[in-house]
């Protein structure tokens, strides 16, 4: 094989390999009379999970708590407070309302002193399998509750490929289900957060 050839393929392998990682653009919804600097306070729901993997609401919850923090672009209230006071509802299941209604919302947030609630859902969070490499994929769905009104001020739906070159290229395992979600939410709260 000739220098030449050997260049052009790896760099149409390298380029083929890089297209395919490519992650869609979130979806969103950014209401243009809401202002958002006026919320300084925050409180997130536990999230419902829609997939199979049981752990993925716990910690797709605790990472959008932890981006937030990191963002400093709001305080957000501990999780333990939120589920102690989604516990007073009637129907509340170990801290958790399914489907809460737009007064239990604005009840929520009263109790706890916050300008906005956040809720999320996660409808995919598996390990696909392209060849011999295993990619986390993930779809997240998260919007931002109004606490006077009870009116969503912000929604977005991601879904997210969490793999590395290296993995594709050398056959190597992808990147944690942990670290694929925490890139899904942060490409997510971008628009929220600057």
């Amino acid at each position: 094989m000739n220098a030449t050839f050997r260049i052009t393929l790896t760099l149409s392998v390298v380029l083929t390999m890089t297209g395919c990682g490519s992650a869609m653009q979130p979806t969103e919804f950014l209401n243009p009379s809401f202002d958002f600097a006026f919320v300084e306070r925050v409180a997130v729901l536990p999230f419902e999970n829609l997939s199979s993997d049981r752990q993925a609401g716990f910690r797709a919850g605790r990472l959008t708590v932890t981006e937030l923090l990191a963002s400093n672009a709001v305080d957000v209230v501990e999780p333990g407070e939120v589920n102690a006071v989604l516990a007073k509802f009637p129907g509340a299941v170990r801290g958790q309302i399914k489907q809460p209604s737009t007064e239990e919302i604005v009840s929520l947030a009263g109790e706890l002193g916050v300008q906005a609630v956040i809720l999320g859902s996660v409808s995919q969070s598996e390990t696909i399998r392209s060849g011999a490499v295993t990619i986390p994929v993930v779809t997240l769905d998260l919007h931002m509750v109004e606490a006077e009104t009870g009116r969503t001020v912000w929604a977005t739906t991601h879904s997210k490929k969490g793999t590395s070159f290296g993995a594709r290229v050398l056959g190597t395992g992808g990147e944690p289900m942990a670290e694929t979600t925490r890139q899904c939410l942060r490409e997510m709260l971008k628009a929220l957060i600057e």
